[in-house]
């Protein structure tokens, strides 16, 4: 039986489960905006325009993914995702990430690999590669009060500089929460098999768009001093370039111009761009929130 969950204020309709999402909790009655359901996926695209490794394109709206272990999917058109499950395949990964990113490049947004908190009525995305400490850092912002409203995604309508509110869930690996001061025990996991786990930060908005004022480009160093600097103009935009997510894929969809296009209107809006150094530790943790929050006074 089909269930429906909250995908970034839009209805989506599985036929699995996925627990990194919220449930839907809008009409009954509403229609599905985007269907993910079981089906038989041929291994090849008729006539594809770009074939790598474990994807295939077609125009700017067909999308076709072979994972061993996983199966096959198809994405199609920004509202349909076809999935060909091989036996034993973990439903918890067939809307993962870098699924989600296709789903809204086709749909004409921009999406960007990072968690997004909301702090008064201002909106930061942290952003970086995986493992920069992302979900970490927005855990730590939301245990001073603050509204985490993505995670792993950020997605933006760069036109009006808003970003997407999607789900108060992070998912933080077990090294993470030890960081934080918290048990893993009584959480569920984000991926079976994976020391992973989803934390409900407990937050609702109703609002389903927030203003994007800043975006703060993460990276880890094993030791050192935390520290923050701005990017500006040009510089600023060829960072943001790294951040977007499922770039190849989308340069295969056609998508690489209005990636460039959307990037410089953000920077030309006032959204303020960080990079931001953290190290190992607690300590540290804590003084990339001061940081992270004090752009914003910037």
């Amino acid at each position: 039986m089909a269930q429906a969950y909250n995908f970034n204020g839009l209805k989506l309709e599985s036929e699995f489960h996925l627990a990194a999402l919220a449930p839907w909790d809008g009409s009954r009655h509403a229609r599905s905006d985007i269907v993910v359901r079981q089906a038989q996926v041929p291994p090849h695209l008729d006539s594809p325009d770009h074939i790598a490794p474990v994807f295939q394109t077609k125009g700017t709206s067909e999308y076709l993914l072979t994972l061993a272990g996983t199966g096959r999917i198809l994405v199609r058109n920004g509202d349909e995702v076809l999935v060909d499950a091989e036996p034993g395949a973990d439903p918890a990964t067939i809307l993962s990430g870098p699924l989600q990113a296709v789903l809204w490049h086709q749909r004409g947004l921009l999406p960007l690999h990072g968690s997004v908190v909301v702090v008064g009525a201002q909106a930061v995305a942290l952003c970086g590669h995986s493992a920069a400490g992302k979900s970490t850092l927005a855990a730590v912002l939301a245990g001073r009060g603050h509204a985490v409203v993505a995670d792993d995604i950020c997605v933006i309508d760069p036109q009006h500089a808003l970003v997407l509110a999607g789900s108060g869930r992070l998912r933080l690996w077990r090294d993470a929460l030890e960081r934080l001061g918290l048990e893993s025990r009584a959480l569920d996991r984000a991926a079976r098999g994976k020391e992973k786990y989803v934390l409900d930060c407990g937050v609702r908005y109703a609002k389903e768009r927030h203003r994007l004022a800043a975006i703060i480009l993460l990276s880890r160093q094993q030791s050192g001093t935390v520290a923050i600097e701005r990017l500006r103009g040009a510089r600023a935009a060829g960072a943001l370039q790294t951040v977007v997510h499922m770039r190849r894929p989308a340069g295969a969809l056609a998508r690489g111009p209005d990636i460039f296009a959307g990037l410089t209107r953000l920077v030309a809006a006032g959204v303020t761009v960080w990079r931001l150094r953290v190290s190992h530790g607690a300590s540290s943790l804590e003084q990339a929130g001061t940081l992270a929050l004090g752009v914003l006074e910037a």
